[in-house]
């Protein structure tokens, strides 16, 4: 009640006040420099308010404000934004000297399926001050791999009432991404209009090899190498959910996949199971899930979607977690 009191004093007190002459500083970091086509691409924003006073940003007109991106391509051309898909900060209050920092999903809001490199600045603006504030620019590059496995695969019946309906199908690949010295790994699920999920699942080690297999209910499982004795196991469905996750290490015999050939049952046989942080370093130690770092408005916001269907994804990244939705494949491809 104490908190609801002084936001209504502060929200009056910010009604009387003139614009505010001080500034507020803004900063926008990328969790990477390199993007797979398609991959969601974060950005933390940092807010600073010098102002000396509380920057309130709600829905009444004296209160209302806006951070929004200005994003150019290596033409210097402006990336388009998407269609009824707005930045939302209502309800975010800057107390005087207070730094806060936000991770927005970019890809969300703005048209980033080209390949190519682009330049990023954020900014912001609101109604009681008296200049937008905007940040330095980042660059950063969207990149469509090196596909070095593929399959297409059919959609199963799996209720038996597609018997007479043509069969649809949707493709894996692995696509290798090449990152300062590293190189990664991404699993891409498409058809020829949508992009159902891309995800990074792990990074060239050596002269190691990744093996993958796709079952009878056409799911796929990997298995890739974190170092010659520690295998990750991962599986995921065609929505790119991810089902299966564990990781193994070689004992007295290596872990491998095996496909049944009389019923196509994929199982993973050899080795034994491994534990983070005891049998080797945990590759996700430091990282944050979507749901720390997501607002309460862009979850509600999330759950509101209904198209495109969302995918869900527990994977993981450096400053925030992948926004889940298919993209729709653009015209000029």
């Amino acid at each position: 009640m104490k908190n609801f009191k002084l936001l209504l004093a502060m929200l009056a007190l910010a009604w009387s006040l003139p614009l505010l002459a001080g500034t507020v500083s803004i900063q926008v970091r990328l969790n990477r420099m390199v993007y797979m086509q398609y991959e969601p691409v974060y950005a933390c924003v940092t807010l600073r308010n010098d102002t000396g006073r509380a920057l309130l940003f709600g829905n009444d007109p004296r209160l209302q404000g806006f951070i929004l991106f200005d994003i150019r391509d290596s033409h210097g051309r402006q990336v388009a934004k998407r269609e009824d898909r707005e930045i939302s900060v209502t309800g975010l209050v800057l107390a005087p000297g207070e730094i806060k920092s936000m991770v927005i999903p970019v890809q969300k809001y703005y048209h980033l399926e080209k390949c190519g490199t682009y330049r990023i600045a954020a900014y912001i603006s609101h109604n009681l001050l008296p200049a937008e504030y905007q940040s330095d620019d980042q660059l950063f590059r969207v990149e469509s791999g090196v596909t070095v496995w593929e399959k297409t695969v059919g959609l199963p019946d799996l209720d038996g009432t597609k018997r007479d309906e043509v069969i649809q199908t949707r493709t894996y690949s692995l696509r290798s991404l090449t990152e300062s010295t590293s190189r990664y790994y991404y699993l891409v699920v498409e058809d020829e209009k949508n992009v159902y999920g891309v995800l990074r699942v792990g990074q060239m080690v050596g002269r190691e090899k990744f093996h993958a297999e796709v079952d009878l209910m056409s799911r796929i499982h990997l298995l890739m190498p974190l170092s010659p004795r520690i295998f990750h196991y991962l599986s995921f469905s065609l929505d790119g959910l991810n089902i299966d996750n564990s990781y193994w290490r070689t004992s007295e015999t290596i872990p491998m996949l095996y496909r049944d050939p009389s019923n196509g049952v994929v199982t993973l046989i050899g080795g034994v199971q491994a534990y983070p942080g005891i049998d080797f370093r945990d590759p996700n130690e430091g990282k944050l899930t979507a749901s720390k770092l997501l607002t309460e408005e862009e979850k509600r916001q999330e759950r509101q979607l209904n198209q495109p269907k969302p995918v869900r994804d527990r994977g993981l990244v450096d400053l925030g977690k992948r926004l889940d939705f298919t993209l729709e494949k653009s015209d000029s491809e």
